[in-house]
């Protein structure tokens, strides 16, 4: 799947923050579930068509994470009552990680986890930015993955992510370093 660049909504940075009802474990993560993520995230970008091995230098962790009130769209009709799980039929975690490659002269914006994944706004240093899916795909079995690539740099980008049907989207904050 490869779709021409297009214009994204801004950030509505008047959207409201929504407090978090789930319970985390923390930000406990083990060698163990971060090694899977890896080797899941290098498989999906191979997938997108990447043959590059991708070093720490070049991945970019949001520096904030939160979830903001969206509402409804015309291609949402709200939750479809399924509990999502992060758990696979034969016990196996399903991949969860966001993160932000820089390559080249480019963004390129990796997620993973159990449910659909769809970019629904960015901006980058608070202007229009454009995109464009490379990859996206959704299966019981492996869950959700997203490549979506912003052919520009700068020193802020921030990314409105919507998981499956929701209303509400996590918003990412990435600080692109020099």
């Amino acid at each position: 799947m490869n779709y021409s660049y297009e214009k994204l909504p801004l950030i509505d940075l008047s959207a409201p923050k929504v407090l978090g009802r789930g319970n985390r474990r923390g930000n406990n993560i083990s060698d163990e579930i971060v090694a899977q993520n890896l080797d899941d995230a290098g498989k999906i970008l191979a997938l997108a068509g990447f043959d590059i091995d991708v070093c720490p230098g070049n991945i970019i962790e949001a520096g904030e994470k939160y979830m903001v009130e969206t509402g409804p769209d015309s291609e949402s009709t709200g939750p479809t009552g399924k509990p999502a799980t992060n758990i696979t039929r034969k016990g196996l975690r399903k991949p969860h990680y966001t993160r932000l490659l820089i390559l080249q002269d480019k963004l390129v914006f990796q997620a993973a986890c159990c449910l659909p994944l769809r970019v629904i706004a960015a901006s980058l240093d608070g202007n229009v930015v454009s995109g464009r899916i490379l990859f996206s795909s959704h299966s019981e079995k492996d869950g959700g993955k997203l490549i979506y690539e912003f052919p520009d740099k700068g020193p802020e980008m921030t990314i409105d992510l919507r998981r499956g049907e929701s209303t509400k989207a996590q918003r990412l904050i990435f600080a692109i370093r020099a």
